[in-house]
This record gives structure tokens, C-alpha cells and sequence, in this order.
């Protein structure tokens, strides 16, 4: 992620004009748009299936992949050309066309609803970006360069993939498991658990002696701490 503050001149430049607020957004269960049907179509909604968000694509063709998905009742999809009736029920919308007059459009009519919008390559009129992003099961991290170029975001995300263990996800399984034993703990008690339970560095003995074998120190820390 990036840095909070920045002590060069040009990091107080872009800071004059606001930086983005990283956030994740809940999106199960919500509309979301994209229009489009070409291959940056095809990204946005790749990074939406998970969600459990209502994709609907809007495009009179579509991507092969778009169509398999529509087919497998994943996505929705709207075969014509955009029209301002299209972003009813939405709570996000996805530009993604190769057309910027159309892409506009979708700009000034979202924005006219109050409708957080994203447009493909083109960050100065994008209410929010989609961050390059690394999963380790459910540990998520995600990358921005405020969009000042997404292919460093994805070459920083390819330096970090090649650093980070996939035991960080099997680690957050176990503590995840420990964190309503230890706030169920005294207040005054708390900070000091958790000290203990990562000082463990159980990603560590996963990668040098198997998750079984952390998985019992996991066990053994519970056994000694919680409850106590």
C-alpha cells in the first residue's frame, strides 16, 4: 500500500488535490453496471464475480468470456447499445467502452444520480479506482499508484506475490479463529495476547515445518493463554 505521508515536493503536489480514501466495499447483494463487452469489460467483471454483486453487463456483443458467463447465469446482460435506463438500480457503474463520447455520457448520467463511477483509463473522471490485488486466501491486499500508472500497480503486485507465502492465509485461518476468544478476554489482557499469538510467527513454521506442525502450536497457545 501506499505511504501515508510523502516529504517530497511531488508528493505535496498531489496530496494539494486530494488523495483516494482506500476502502472495501461490501457489495454483495447490490447492482452493479458495466458497460461494455470488449476485454476491459472482461477484467471488471472478473474482479466482481467474488463479490456476490448483481453484475449486469451492458453491450450489443460481448467478449467470449462474457458470454459463458452470462450463459452460466452469473452475469446479466443488457444486448444494446447504453442508454440512462440502463444504470436503474445501481450502486456502482463500470465505463468500459472504446468509445470516450459514450464513456462521458455514462460519466455525467451516474454522476446525475449519485452513482460512484469508474472509468476504464481514465482515472481523472473515476470516483474510485480498482487496485492491482493480492489474495492469500482472505488476506487481500491492494495496490494503488493514485492513478498515475496501473501497470507499476501490477509489476509492484508481481514483486509482492513473488514475496509473500501463502502461509500469511493459512496464519490468518488460525488467528482469525483465536479473535473472539481473545476479546472475550479482560480489556487490560488483550494487547498482550495478541503480542504473543503473532510473536509465534506461525506463517514461518508452516513454511519450515507444515501447517500441521503450527497447527498444534496454534492449539498448545490456546491451551496456555485463553481462559486463563
Amino acid at each position: 500500500m501506499e505511504t501515508i505521508s510523502d516529504t517530497s515536493g511531488q508528493g505535496h503536489a498531489h496530496s494539494a488535490k486530494g488523495r483516494r480514501y482506500p476502502a472495501f466495499l461490501s457489495l454483495e447483494g447490490k447492482v452493479c453496471v458495466v458497460v461494455g463487452g470488449g476485454h476491459v469489460a472482461v477484467r471488471k467483471v472478473r474482479a466482481l464475480l467474488t463479490t456476490g454483486a448483481h453484475i449486469t453487463v451492458v453491450s450489443p456483443v460481448l467478449h467470449s468470456e462474457l458470454q459463458a458467463l452470462v450463459s452460466a447465469s452469473l452475469v446479466s446482460h443488457i444486448p444494446s447499445e447504453y442508454a440512462v435506463e440502463h444504470l436503474a438500480g445501481a450502486r456502482i457503474v463500470f465505463a468500459a467502452t472504446n468509445n470516450p463520447e459514450v464513456n462521458q455520457q455514462i460519466v455525467q448520467d451516474a454522476h446525475e444520480r449519485g452513482l460512484w463511477i469508474n472509468v476504464a483509463d481514465n482515472p481523472d473522471v473515476s470516483d474510485f479506482y480498482v487496485p492491482a490485488t493480492i489474495h492469500r486466501q482472505d488476506l487481500t491486499l491492494a495496490i494503488s499508484t493514485e492513478g498515475g500508472s496501473p501497470a507499476f500497480a501490477r509489476y509492484v503486485r508481481t514483486l509482492l506475490e513473488q514475496a509473500l507465502s501463502e502461509a500469511l492465509g493459512q496464519t490468518l485461518e488460525m488467528i482469525a479463529q483465536a479473535r473472539p476468544l481473545i476479546l472475550a478476554e479482560p480489556k487490560a489482557k488483550q494487547t498482550h495476547l495478541w503480542e504473543s499469538l503473532l510473536a509465534l510467527h506461525l506463517e514461518t513454521v508452516i513454511e519450515t515445518e507444515g501447517y500441521p506442525a503450527a497447527r498444534n502450536c496454534f492449539e498448545a497457545w490456546l491451551a496456555q493463554h485463553i481462559g486463563q
